[in-house]
């Protein structure tokens, strides 16, 4: 079953209306244009699944507004497709905002949370070094500020565990730190 049909299958309980003198099969004119405004989407969008998306949301609009559907069929065509015009439209602003939204985002993580500079590189390298979870925990200390009761409860352990383990974790670090020491050639 084509992924289109399947959308509409979903809604045909409801899809039947009576408008004015005459019935309109919107289930029918649904099944029928489904198919196209998929291969309108696919032609337009990539991923795939973003096509597919505008789909479902064209065809909801399209039942929500089933009262303005045109009578003849060759207007409900030009109709929907204009109603898939618009769900593009919409798409491609929101596409347009999500990406300035994220390059505004890049941007000020950049200023705001500096990677380390050349002075923190043995830092870095040293707990480079140390075990996912002696990095882990110290990590928690000393860049997110937790307290120690404040890592047990993330880690899921005791106060005293979590004490025990940051200080181990530190004088790891201490030593490895003092391996990338640049030495003094000065004398």
């Amino acid at each position: 079953m084509e992924p289109a049909t399947r959308c509409c299958r979903a809604m045909s309980s409801d899809l039947q209306e009576v408008r004015g003198d005459h019935e309109v099969d919107l289930d029918k004119i649904l099944r029928t244009i489904a198919e196209d405004l998929l291969a309108y989407f696919l032609r337009r969008l990539r991923p795939a699944e973003d096509a597919a998306d505008c789909v479902s949301e064209t065809l909801l609009v399209i039942w929500r507004r089933r009262t303005d559907l045109p009578t003849a069929e060759d207007q409900r065509r030009a109709w929907a497709y204009g109603v898939a015009r618009h769900v593009l439209m919409s798409y491609r602003r929101a596409g347009f905002r999500r990406e300035q939204l994220a390059t505004r985002l890049r941007e000020d993580l950049a200023t705001q949370y500096n990677t380390p500079d050349s002075s923190h590189e043995p830092a870095t390298k040293a707990l480079a070094t140390l075990s996912l979870s002696d990095r882990e925990i110290i990590e928690l200390v000393l860049w997110e500020g937790l307290s120690h009761i404040e890592v047990a409860a993330v880690l899921g352990i005791r106060p005293a565990t979590a004490r025990a383990r940051y200080s181990r974790a530190r004088h790891r670090l201490e030593r490895a730190f003092l391996n990338f020491q640049p030495t003094d050639t000065s004398r």
